[in-house]
């Protein structure tokens, strides 16, 4: 088995997906549900434009932020390309940013 490291992964959406984010939700909530589960996916959620002003107005979502624990950059982009936001085009995949991150404080939710 090979070790298993940790990578920052940055996931910019497209222009104008919100609708299709939206509806996909659920899906690709079941899907990380797993990775989180199993380790691979230690920290998900949607990168914000800015962070809402008030309570009631809506988050202004452009993309995806993980931390993921794989064995190769390859594995992460695998982990990437199988979500239904990429194989819907909610992603850009030609601008995902995968960095060699080395994790030395963790605190357990």
């Amino acid at each position: 088995m090979s070790q298993l490291n940790d990578f920052l992964v940055q996931i910019p959406d497209k222009p104008d997906v919100m609708a299709t984010r939206t509806s996909n939700v659920a899906t690709h909530m079941a899907r990380l549900k797993g990775l989180i589960e199993s380790g691979t996916i230690v920290m998900s959620g949607p990168t914000l434009v800015a962070h809402p002003k008030s309570a009631d107005e809506g988050m202004a979502i452009n993309g995806s932020a993980w931390l993921v624990k794989a064995g190769t950059e390859q594995e992460v982009c695998d982990l990437v390309a199988g979500d239904v936001y990429a194989k819907l085009g909610v992603w850009d995949l030609e601008n995902v940013t995968v960095t060699p991150f080395k994790c030395v404080v963790r605190k357990p939710l």
